[in-house]
C-alpha cells in the first residue's frame, strides 16, 4: 500500500504545485486588466463598446425635453389646504399679578376655549370589562369614567381618565396607567365652562 502512495506522490511532485499556478494566473490577469485600463485612459478614448462617449453638451442637445418634469406635474395637481384650526394654549405665570395681566391679554388675542387633556385607557365591546377596569383604576387613585359610543361597528365602552388641565398631571396619570400595562391615548377636548 505504501508503494502506491509513493508512486502517486512522485507523479504529483514532477509538476508545478497548485499555488504556483494560482499566483501566476492572478499575476497575468492583473496585468491584462491594468493594460486595458491604461489603454482606455491614454488611448483614443474609446471604451469597451468601441465608440467615443458623448460629452455633456452633446447629451443636452440630443434630448430637447427636460429629464424630470415633475415640477410642472405638481403645479397642475396643486391642492389648496385651509389653515388648521388650533387653539392657542394659555400661558401662565408664577405671580398672580402677571397671570391677571396675561389673562386679559390672552382674552383679547383669542376667543378659543381652553383645552383639557383626557386619557383613553382602553375601549371594550363588553360593558362589564370596561366597568372592571374602571374599578381597578379608581383603586389606583385616578379619576375614571366610562363613556359609551356607537358607530357602524357597534357600541364601544371607552374607559377615560381625567380631565387634566396641565401636562404634568396628565404625565403622572399616564405613568400610573403604564404601571398597569396600559398604553393610553391622549385626547384634547374643550374645557367645560
Amino acid at each position: 500500500m505504501s508503494r502506491r502512495n509513493n508512486s502517486r506522490r512522485s507523479k504529483n511532485s514532477a509538476g508545478k504545485p497548485a499555488w504556483v499556478w494560482f499566483v501566476l494566473g492572478n499575476f497575468v490577469g492583473g496585468f491584462a486588466v491594468t493594460l486595458l485600463f491604461l489603454y482606455d485612459m491614454n488611448g483614443d478614448g474609446r471604451g469597451i463598446s468601441g465608440t467615443k462617449p458623448q460629452t455633456l453638451k452633446q447629451q443636452k442637445e440630443a434630448s430637447p425635453q427636460p429629464r424630470f418634469d415633475f415640477y410642472t406635474k405638481l403645479k397642475e395637481n396643486e391642492v389648496t389646504v385651509p389653515p388648521p384650526k388650533v387653539a392657542q394654549p394659555e400661558r401662565r405665570s408664577h405671580t398672580d399679578n402677571a397671570s391677571q395681566s396675561s389673562n386679559s391679554q390672552d382674552s383679547g388675542r383669542s376667543s378659543a376655549p381652553p383645552q383639557v387633556y383626557i386619557l383613553q385607557a382602553a375601549s371594550f365591546r363588553d360593558a362589564t370589562e370596561a366597568e372592571r377596569l374602571r374599578v381597578e383604576l379608581t383603586l389606583a387613585n385616578l379619576d375614571v369614567k366610562v363613556e359609551s359610543a356607537t358607530d357602524n361597528r357597534g357600541t364601544w365602552h371607552r374607559v377615560l381618565v381625567g380631565p387634566y388641565n396641565n401636562r404634568s398631571r396628565m404625565a403622572k396619570a399616564r405613568q400610573v396607567l403604564a404601571e398597569h400595562r396600559l398604553m393610553p391615548l391622549v385626547l384634547k377636548r374643550p374645557a367645560a365652562q
